[in-house]
């Protein structure tokens, strides 16, 4: 199965993130084109990696072998409608856009086209992501296949149910900001006990990147690293105490229960 040309629609940070990473890994495309309705963003693309511009949504699709759906949730519905003419059974479609179906790009732009849905996170602009992919009714192993390859330049590539999109969207979609919030609550702890704030960044940042370094490493589980770190009367239980009583545990599962809910919502629009 040979696909010569790449679409992008949208050309915002995750479409970013994809390009620069096929670019750097000499995906075998021939061409990439792409749209997007702001024309700096355009431009950035043709200037950093050589997209070639079109003028519209529809040019995307009539001239791409894949075609990247990569707009917001609101969004999709209508781009789907201006290009789903362009639209034939060769072709293949890509959708990161969180909340939304197969089944209801299917619905919009006809069973005949076969779609992947993904849902990467924004450290593939590092090139550590982590995607989850998930095949509609339409697309074969090949399909998956091919989608794997290109989501594997940007991270790590796991292949899930749809039934658990909702799920990897509320953990690993959103979760980067989880963590951002976490390292920055640590950092500003940090000067609140007397450290720089500089040294505290740098403390709460290589603190995070060790112990993750560390469970991967190690394949321990991370409860077990917790306790390694956990000196009977220490400072560490004293500070885990105070995380216990003020509820971060149930803050994540809060957290992640209402990005679940909301990306539920996202595809019921």
């Amino acid at each position: 199965m040979k696909y010569r040309v790449l679409g992008v629609v949208g050309c915002g940070n995750m479409a970013y993130a994809l390009v620069k990473g096929l670019t750097q890994s000499r995906f075998d495309f021939e061409t990439i084109v792409g749209f997007d309705v702001n024309p700096a963003r355009l431009n950035l693309f043709r200037q950093e990696f050589s997209v070639k511009p079109v003028s519209s949504n529809q040019e995307v699709a009539e001239q791409g072998d894949i075609i990247v759906l990569a707009v917001k949730p609101g969004q999709i519905r209508q781009v789907l409608e201006e290009v789903k003419d362009k639209l034939t059974s060769d072709k293949l479609l890509v959708s990161i856009a969180a909340g939304i179906s197969t089944s209801l790009i299917e619905e919009v732009a006809g069973s005949h086209v076969p779609v992947i849905r993904v849902m990467p996170n924004t450290p593939c602009l590092v090139g550590r992501g982590i995607s989850a992919i998930a095949a509609g009714t339409g697309a074969s192993v090949e399909h998956e296949e091919v989608v794997a390859r290109m989501f594997a330049a940007v991270g790590e590539v796991c292949r899930v149910p749809e039934s658990y999109m909702d799920a990897v969207t509320a953990l690993s979609g959103s979760g980067p900001a989880y963590v951002y919030l976490v390292a920055e609550a640590m950092s500003d702890a940090g000067v609140e006990v007397g450290l720089p704030r500089d040294l505290a960044r740098l403390m709460a940042l290589k603190t995070i990147a060790g112990a993750v370094a560390m469970m991967e490493v190690t394949g321990k589980h991370p409860a077990v690293l917790r306790e390694d770190v956990t000196s009977p009367g220490g400072t560490t239980i004293a500070g885990l105490r105070e995380l216990e009583e003020n509820g971060l545990r149930k803050a994540f599962f809060r957290a992640v229960r209402r990005a679940f809910e909301r990306s539920m919502e996202l595809g019921r629009r």
